[in-house]
């Protein structure tokens, strides 16, 4: 199946540029009989406001194809376009500026025990060279904050949250920059229902108003009926299913 062909089969808009797309690419590890290939000649196109789930057995490569596509891991063949940038595997000044525009997720939150959650979502923008004033990056990180019931929890340090809230404040952080690609690896996996609708939500109406894309890494059924697309990494290969 051609997935970039099956995948954009739907309504995109107009005279925007996908967020990212992959062609070509394979990705194997280790050498000689211990050689594992899990990623075989994939092809992908991320188009803007769609929100989309890989979703595969455990070892599959999903995680490799995410980390391949934020610019994490060097590629070994092909290559990829993400917000307008080429990868290859040489390309380290690229991945580096491909880094600071994407929002990441990761399984693990990821958070800096001596550093709070304001100060943490504030430092976000500054990285990312989006500089905003004290008062300007409190009001923002208050939005994302409410919808993700946190609010409360502006000035706390990661030692005094549950690791459900860490994951909270991990997808504040992916989103303060206002990104027009998300990458998340498992965001929901430490999330009840509750809080699992709320991140999801969130992150789908950030596409929707942001003209981004989301490739969203999971095993949690609960998000697929937000997905615009499921798609199942099988032995390499990428099968459309939704």
């Amino acid at each position: 199946m051609d997935m970039v062909d099956s995948i954009r089969s739907t309504p995109v808009l107009p005279g925007l540029a996908p967020a990212a797309v992959v062609r070509g690419v394979s990705y194997a590890y280790g050498d000689g009989a211990n050689r594992k290939v899990v990623l075989e000649n994939v092809e992908l196109v991320l188009d803007p406001g769609k929100f989309v789930v890989l979703t595969g057995h455990s070892g599959a490569g999903k995680t490799t194809l995410l980390t391949l596509i934020g610019a994490i891991r060097s590629l070994q063949n092909g290559y990829i376009d993400v917000l307008g940038v080429r990868l290859t595997n040489d390309s380290e000044r690229q991945a580096r500026e491909v880094r600071r525009r994407i929002g990441f997720i990761f399984q693990d939150h990821n958070l800096f025990g001596a550093i709070s959650v304001f100060r943490t979502l504030w430092l976000t923008t500054e990285l990312a060279d989006m500089p905003l004033s004290r008062m300007e990056a409190m009001e923002k990180a208050l939005g994302i904050l409410k919808k993700l019931n946190m609010s409360e929890h502006l000035h706390a340090f990661p030692g005094e949250l549950s690791t459900g809230q860490k994951q909270r404040i991990a997808v504040a952080r992916a989103l303060m920059n206002d990104p027009k690609l998300i990458l998340g690896d498992e965001p929901t996996a430490s999330l009840d229902h509750a809080a699992s609708m709320l991140v999801v939500d969130l992150i789908k109406e950030h596409v929707l108003r942001n003209s981004a894309s989301a490739l969203i890494v999971t095993h949690d059924e609960r998000i697929f009926d937000f997905a615009d697309h499921i798609i199942r990494l099988e032995d390499g290969q990428m099968v459309l299913h939704k």
